[in-house]
């Protein structure tokens, strides 16, 4: 009986520690919304890393053919069109002019956009369209056609020699646009993805921010008190006092910009002001928890052994009150994703062109009745990615501390 008991009590003594990280990990893993907020979370991040890669042309590339003749955005699941024109006499040099009218057997037109010079040599010449309807994006295809000039009468000579000179005009598919376009003729997808990055890092580099001040002031309040707790804490009050989106709006206008001293401003300074913002409800947090920490014997037994307090700061009080301050700050990037949204909504985020989904939430708007994809797939995108990070951060909450549910 001694015997087993032993083994029992060996087996027991051989089992590692279970840690406080240990055991949120396995109740965190138990909660299946926040490990699906956590996987969205994710996603985003390596679409925001590889953006590059996976974006198939450039965020800020205007397409001269990306728009209807008119400025009207493609529809997702889009084509660009264009005109593949055939010669067998290539001696001749002259230049397509833009604006000329082509129709197709059943009475669709499109226009000519840009300059397209025709070389000696050249059998086959691509010219770039612009449908003058908002029908037939997704055609695919090809369809003779002949230049027309009733639309077009001072450009008649030109109309005439591109009917004699080419033997055949085809009409075909240029460029693919997964989510349509914008209204400058930019690949929404494409700014989708790069939108992703520039949410991220504002989220992101904002709350670490505005938690290191957090975690500074609250430590400092907190293990102090006296004159330099109220200093502190009658200064967190007035700047909670603000709200965070217009203070915010002021110190983008006032900081330095180098875009000739417009309300736009990059990335740097968006971080920066979004995260001077928003220490505040940490620096609170952390002062309470110091409060209850520093009373304990251990801290008494730092300072009866000529422990300094910065010491006593970091190393003995820090690591006690991290947990609440890791949930918060986790739940604090959606705020930060949404304020920087809100920004560039107002016109006071990142500079173009640099794709930002609230900024094309805003181009978007002037086209919400006749083309309402525009505004709603980037505030969609806005939404998912602030209710991924809600979730994960209750889920984190719940399981760094099950008495919270």
């Amino acid at each position: 009986m001694s015997v087993g008991l032993d083994k029992k009590t060996d087996s027991m003594l051989d089992e590692k520690p279970k840690t406080l990280w240990s055991e949120a990990w396995k109740r965190l893993k138990r909660d299946s919304l926040a490990m699906f907020g956590g996987g969205i979370i994710i996603f985003i991040i390596i679409v925001a890393f590889f953006s590059p890669v996976i974006s198939p042309y450039d965020p800020t590339l205007q397409f001269t053919n990306g728009t209807t003749a008119f400025g009207m955005p493609f529809s997702p699941n889009s084509h660009s069109k264009k005109l593949v024109f055939t010669r067998t006499t290539t001696e001749e040099e002259f230049s397509i002019l833009p604006g000329i009218i082509f129709k197709d057997s059943t009475g669709l037109s499109y226009r000519t956009v840009g300059v397209t010079k025709v070389k000696k040599g050249e059998s086959k010449i691509e010219v770039q369209i612009s449908p003058t309807t908002v029908k037939d994006f997704t055609s695919l295809s090809s369809i003779d056609m002949k230049a027309d000039f009733e639309e077009a009468p001072m450009q008649k000579e030109m109309v005439e020699k591109i009917n004699a000179k080419f033997s055949s005009i085809k009409f075909e598919n240029d460029k693919y646009f997964i989510l349509g376009t914008d209204k400058q003729g930019r690949d929404s997808f494409s700014r989708m993805i790069w939108g992703a990055r520039v949410s991220l890092q504002v989220g992101i580099y904002s709350m670490l921010f505005a938690t290191v001040i957090g975690i500074i002031f609250g430590l400092v309040s907190g293990y102090f008190g006296g004159w330099v707790d109220m200093v502190i804490m009658r200064f967190t009050d007035v700047m909670m006092s603000i709200p965070d989106l217009l203070l915010v709006m002021a110190l983008v206008s006032v900081l330095p910009s180098d875009e000739g001293g417009k309300s736009a401003q990059g990335v740097g300074i968006i971080v920066f002001s979004i995260g001077i913002v928003s220490w505040t409800g940490i620096a609170r947090l952390v002062r309470s928890q110091v409060f209850t920490v520093k009373e304990m014997e251990y801290i008494e037994a730092a300072k009866a052994a000529g422990a300094s307090s910065p010491l006593i700061l970091f190393k003995h009080l820090l690591p006690n009150v991290v947990a609440p301050v890791i949930i918060i700050s986790t739940m604090g990037i959606a705020g930060a994703i949404m304020t920087e949204a809100s920004l560039s909504f107002l016109g006071f985020g990142v500079k173009p062109p640099t794709p930002s989904w609230g900024s094309m939430v805003n181009e978007g708007l002037e086209f919400f009745k006749d083309a309402p994809w525009v505004p709603i797939i980037p505030g969609a995108i806005i939404a998912i990615s602030v209710f991924a990070f809600n979730l994960f951060g209750d889920g984190v909450r719940d399981a760094i501390d099950p008495k919270l549910k």
